[in-house]
């Protein structure tokens, strides 16, 4: 972004190529151009340029005029001044493609994207142009349309009852509950009559008001008046400064409430007093004030003054080493008080406004050399108005990061390295205009307010600078579903449902339709939970897909007070320990028990079940084969592939006690419930494969049951031992004979 010294320096050569009868004009509009008062400069540019008969000298002033109308933020007047400096070939005439970048500006400034991308593109094309700028500038306006696109929770309101037709900006509470709101406002009320030459407005004057929400629902509530729920505007009292007439009328009709801090003290004739923040609990607080004494430059300064006893006292000048003609202004204090933000132009600086911090030296009662924030968070462009919010994060606003246009807020998180890459708020906190001087209620950012000088008349703004109520959608979770037996299908009832997440574990049941419901109460943005259902006998569920992180606002339900709600649905199959349950992957070769890789795997999960989620069972490894073969192969051959499964899981440090080796043979074929791998379903015995019509089908349908399963035959170790106590030890190895009847293999 180029300088403003530059563009100064560019006039100043023009000044001397100046005709006489109009160069006193123009040497004035030069002065206040210099001093930032842009109004005042165009107004003496606009008699120049009437005044000169040479193409070229009208030409510059011409550009000088859009410049002044830029910086005001008066975007369309800006536009037409930039065009027709264009059609006088000013481009061609100085070779300064800024002309192209600025109209750029003016577009983006108005919310039309499109035409501002198609003039950085036209200057990026231009000898001399800066080519990172401009990418920079059109990555701001491709984000700003797909912002806006996608919506947001954040609803922005115009506070009607805080603004004025003059700037109002820069809220920030004065009291630990939240209930005194102070900010800056050039409002008529302001103290002294006469204007700020730079402004055009009173001079700027600190004023608060009194959140009256409480006192007023208390009210409607006796006399039976309807609340909308869905209004979360809190009631602000009419604005004071501390002037004698207005505090006779708020006392006596807020008898309640109590004003009058002695700001009166504060606010001075012909002087600024804005900008302010408070420290922790409002014992202190910080403005900045910029005095105007004729024909002489006082540099803006920060001021403090404590409050004590409901009182202000005496403002004191906070003594930061700079230069003494250097602006130093927007406070903002740490919650300790030991580190003091503020925004300064100064040399070595990164471009325009940065941002600076300084610490207090408690021995030398003095606040420290100021650093420079830095580039993560300084730009070529200006950096403004910081404030920091009970989380600790820094919030200020700028225009040298890609944004919607004007001034935007941004977030840079505080981390053991400083603070981290600034976030832009997005759309509807930022627009293309100015958005700055934010505040938040509490750290989770909820709710809080904003500066704005927003045209649209969706923003229904009362004129200049005003403040709005930054207001997120919540979204509350609640968690539904139904538990059925995988195999009959119907609902399970008394199965237990805990919800685990961050702040500890949540427990209900299943009622007698097997269906459960977890509330809102348990649930908070933001977090990753972890379901799971467990009833005895039955095999237990985990679900760790429950996650409250980047929920999509469509597919929520707008609520009755106008936040939204969405509902997780789980609906879970549970399958009995009972019944056996296929090692889907622990299979064999013909005529083999060696264990494949994948078999292995299988029956690691099978280990770290039996090991950490169910230490007191036993388990029935039962291993199948095809009906190829003789029973005499057969049967030692199951017998030798259960057993293969009940080493491994063994060498895993699955107690051998608990584990029981079946050898099935072929008496149990596979029943397939549904179609796969090309086989319908059905028995896959002898007369099920000797009808398929390839041995393709056939070789899946006999490694199909060439199969292991296992089921929980006891869910307590301990009990199973006392029953079979009879005998000399638990059963570990058998077969079936052919009624079907266990037969023990001695080792």
């Amino acid at each position: 972004m180029i300088s403003r010294n530059l563009i100064i320096a560019l006039f100043l050569l023009f000044g001397l190529t100046t005709s006489f009868s109009q160069g006193s004009i123009y040497t004035k509009a030069e002065k206040a151009f210099k001093n930032q008062q842009y109004n005042k400069a165009k107004e003496l540019y606009q008699k120049a340029y009437e005044r000169s008969n040479d193409r070229s000298e009208k030409t510059q002033i011409s550009f000088q005029m859009a410049n002044c109308a830029r910086l005001t933020g008066q975007f369309r007047v800006a536009e037409s001044y930039y065009k027709r400096t264009i059609k006088l070939r000013y481009f061609e005439m100085f070779a300064d493609p800024l002309v192209f970048y600025y109209l750029g500006e003016c577009y983006k400034g108005q919310g039309k994207y499109n035409e501002a991308i198609a003039y950085y593109e036209n200057y990026k094309q231009k000898n001399g142009a800066d080519i990172k700028m401009a990418n920079g500038a059109i990555q701001g306006c491709q984000m700003s349309k797909d912002w806006i696109a996608e919506g947001s929770r954040y609803r922005v309101l115009n506070v009607q009852k805080l603004n004025s037709r003059y700037n109002d900006f820069c809220p920030s509470f004065g009291d630990k509950k939240n209930k005194y709101l102070f900010f800056s406002s050039a409002r008529e009320e302001a103290v002294g009559k006469s204007k700020d030459s730079y402004t055009k407005q009173d001079y700027v004057d600190i004023f608060y008001s009194f959140d009256y929400t409480e006192q007023k629902r208390k009210i409607d509530k006796k006399r039976k008046k309807k609340i909308d729920p869905k209004d979360h505007m809190p009631i602000w009292l009419p604005p004071t400064n501390d002037l004698e007439d207005d505090l006779e009328i708020l006392e006596e009709k807020y008898e309640d409430v109590k004003f009058g801090f002695g700001l009166e003290e504060i606010n001075m004739k012909d002087s600024d007093e804005a900008a302010v923040c408070f420290s922790k609990g409002g014992k202190r607080m910080f403005f900045t004030r910029s005095t105007k004494v004729k024909n002489q430059y006082n540099p803006k300064r920060i001021y403090s003054v404590e409050f004590k006893s409901g009182q202000f006292g005496e403002p004191t000048i906070e003594e930061i080493p700079v230069d003494d003609l250097i602006d130093v202004q927007h406070p903002a204090i740490s919650s300790d008080g030991k580190v003091l933000y503020f925004v300064a132009e100064m040399e070595g600086g990164l471009g325009g406004y940065d941002i600076y911090s300084c610490t207090y030296d408690r021995r030398k009662k003095a606040w420290g050399e100021p650093k420079n924030l830095g580039e993560k968070i300084n730009t070529s462009g200006d950096e403004k108005f910081p404030y920091i919010s009970k989380s600790g994060a820094l919030f200020f606003a700028s225009n040298g990061h890609p944004g919607m246009g004007g001034l935007d807020i941004f977030k840079s998180e505080l981390t053991v390295d400083g603070f981290s890459f600034p976030v832009n708020m997005r759309y509807p906190i930022n627009t293309p205009y100015d958005d700055f001087g934010v505040l938040f209620e509490d750290e989770t950012e909820v709710k809080g307010y904003l500066s704005s000088n927003r045209k649209d008349k969706k923003w229904k703004p009362k004129g200049g600078d005003d403040i709005y109520l930054i207001d997120l959608q919540l979204i509350n979770f609640e968690l539904m579903g139904k538990i059925l037996d995988v195999d009959t299908n119907e609902p399970l009832s008394g199965v237990k449902v805990e919800l685990v997440g961050p702040n500890g574990t949540h427990i209900t049941t299943t009622n007698g339709k097997g269906e459960y419901k977890i509330s809102r109460e348990q649930f908070k943005e933001n977090q990753d939970y972890q379901i799971q259902f467990s009833k005895e006998w039955f095999f237990t569920q985990r679900d760790t897909t429950i996650s409250t992180i980047n929920i999509d606002k469509t597919k929520c339900k707008e609520e009755a007070d106008g936040n939204l709600l969405f509902t997780f649905s789980r609906g879970v199959f549970l399958e009995t320990s009972r019944r056996p349950m296929v090692l889907r992957s622990v299979e064999f070769d013909l005529n083999k028990f060696n264990l494949r890789s994948e078999g292995m795997q299988e029956l690691d999960s099978l280990a770290d079940l039996l090991i950490h989620d169910y230490p007191n069972v036993v388990v029935e490894l039962r291993s199948h084969t095809d009906f190829r073969g003789s029973q005499e192969l057969n049967v030692p051959l199951s017998q030798n592939r259960a057993q293969s499964c009940v080493d491994y899981l063994v060498e895993k440090g699955v107690s051998a006690e608990r584990l029981v080796a079946i050898g099935m043979s072929d008496k149990e074929p596979k029943l397939l419930d549904v179609s796969e791998n090309g086989l319908t379903s059905g028995l896959l015995n002898k007369d099920y494969i000797n009808q398929l019509k390839s041995n393709r089908l056939k070789e899946a349908a006999h490694q199909m049951n060439r199969r292991t399963d296992f089921k929980i035959i006891s869910e307590n170790f301990e009990d199973w031992l006392k029953e079979k106590k009879q005998d000399d030890s638990p059963v570990q190895q058998g077969v079936l004979d052919e009624d079907g009847n266990l037969i023990e293999i001695e080792d």
